[in-house]
């Protein structure tokens, strides 16, 4: 069989390779995500109107799924607003934006529902490649400094590059990529990075032979950037992923790197190269640390079903429901919003993923050894209390001003006419940890 043909991306890499021997997989999905001119990202939003994201993309994220998640954030902020005195500007300041779904959700909300607090509002939202023409959206070198105010990112520490690592014979070694027999092929060799032997150390005995994982060196540069936009205030951060001890569970044999393409979960980041997503569950005792090391202090951890539960979801979707028995809206547009909430909080999806907050300059925060004794903080996302929902209306996909994952439509890959007649991955398969 002949080779396959290689385009000018894959022959770069091979050229490199040449020249200096095997890339560590950090490197090569830098190139394949982020390269200027064939990385994933660049590429799909280098046309107006392209996405990665949604129906037409290759994968859902929380806010394009319902305007209902950026509508609770929004009540969440308020909340986070108020413990910090109402001060008279709370900036808000969205890391990995991407279309700026989010930021449209949310601020309309806020100017729909909570006039005070957008009246001091200043949303920011920013990416490292932001869409081309976009006016909401701007680049990671537009972040504000020393603000009063929250950072959120969703879903954004699961696409930085990863080192990947293999046990062997009791050994952490490092798996690097490597151009043999006319093609892109895994190697093993020393660890380059002390960093990436010195995570996994500590579970090795535990480890079978053969045992894979990611290590995420690029936290602490993103610690960095959240400690030199946040003076005062609060870190959201929304994700898949696991403490360390779990992320590096005996049963999670061949590790968490996943890729997407077009709703379709592969694990193997060595095809399509720039035109899959790569992803990998993130490692939150790492991201605890490094924002302790810049003096952030740790408020709770819950999943993203809890945390939206404790804001009020549930008064969202009696509100639809009311509507609808109302008849101030019709069935179908019921059933859209209904779908689109629900799936929020879905246990085997979206529902399960982490959300984790900080605080710097906030009274009120906890460390890692208050958590377990102490009650209410406060935050009732977090830790529960009366619904920050109730008395406000449900946003509805029908109203939004950005475009929405239409759950229930034809051409969606998890539409019900689509479930009768192909088999869909669920929710489940494309989120799950598990292979």
């Amino acid at each position: 069989m002949p080779p396959p043909t290689l385009g000018e991306f894959e022959q770069q890499l091979i050229d490199h390779i040449g020249r200096h021997g095997p890339i560590t997989f950090e490197a090569f999905i830098e190139a394949a995500l982020y390269d200027t001119q064939f990385g994933y990202y660049p590429s799909r939003r280098r046309q107006q109107g392209s996405t990665p994201v949604g129906t037409d993309g290759d994968y859902f994220t929380s806010p394009v799924t319902h305007p209902a998640f950026g509508a609770l954030l929004a009540l969440q902020l308020r909340e986070m607003w108020q413990r910090l005195g109402s001060p008279g500007e709370f900036v808000v300041v969205e890391m990995g934006a991407g279309d700026g779904v989010l930021r449209s959700d949310f601020t309309e909300y806020a100017e729909r529902e909570l006039p005070d607090l957008a009246n001091v509002l200043h949303y920011s939202a920013t990416d490292l490649v932001p869409p081309v023409g976009s006016d909401w959206v701007a680049g990671h070198a537009d972040l504000p400094t020393a603000i009063t105010g929250c950072v959120i990112s969703n879903e954004l520490i699961d696409a930085h590059p990863v080192n990947r690592f293999i046990v062997e014979a009791g050994a952490v070694r490092e798996i690097f990529v490597d151009y043999r027999n006319d093609a892109f092929v895994e190697t093993v060799g020393d660890v380059v990075e002390p960093e990436v032997e010195a995570r996994v150390l500590p579970f090795v005995r535990s480890l079978p032979d053969g045992y894979r994982g990611e290590v995420n060196l690029r936290l602490g540069y993103w610690s960095d950037s959240v400690s030199a936009t946040l003076d005062r205030g609060y870190v959201i951060t929304i994700d898949y992923g696991f403490d360390r001890p779990d992320l590096y569970a005996p049963t999670r044999l061949s590790g968490s790197l996943r890729c997407y393409y077009q709703h379709t979960l592969g694990q193997n980041p060595l095809r399509r190269i720039g035109k899959q997503d790569i992803t990998a569950h993130v490692d939150f005792t790492a991201v605890d640390h490094t924002l302790m090391v810049n003096g952030f202090t740790k408020n709770g951890n819950t999943t993203q079903s809890n945390f939206l539960t404790n804001l009020g979801i549930e008064d969202f979707l009696r509100y639809v429901e009311d509507r609808s028995r109302s008849r101030e809206v019709s069935r179908s547009e019921s059933e859209e919003d209904m779908v689109g909430i629900g799936a929020l909080i879905a246990p085997e999806g979206l529902g399960n993923f982490r959300v984790v907050v900080h605080s710097r300059g906030v009274v009120g925060g906890v460390d890692d050894q208050q958590l377990s004794n102490t009650g209410p903080r406060g935050l009732t996302g977090i830790d529960g209390g009366p619904s920050l929902a109730a008395g406000h209306p449900a946003p509805s996909l029908r109203d939004a001003a950005a475009d929405h994952a239409r759950l229930l439509r034809a051409g969606n890959p998890f539409s019900q006419s689509r479930s009768q007649i192909e088999d869909p991955p669920t929710w489940e398969q494309l989120f799950s940890d598990e292979p």
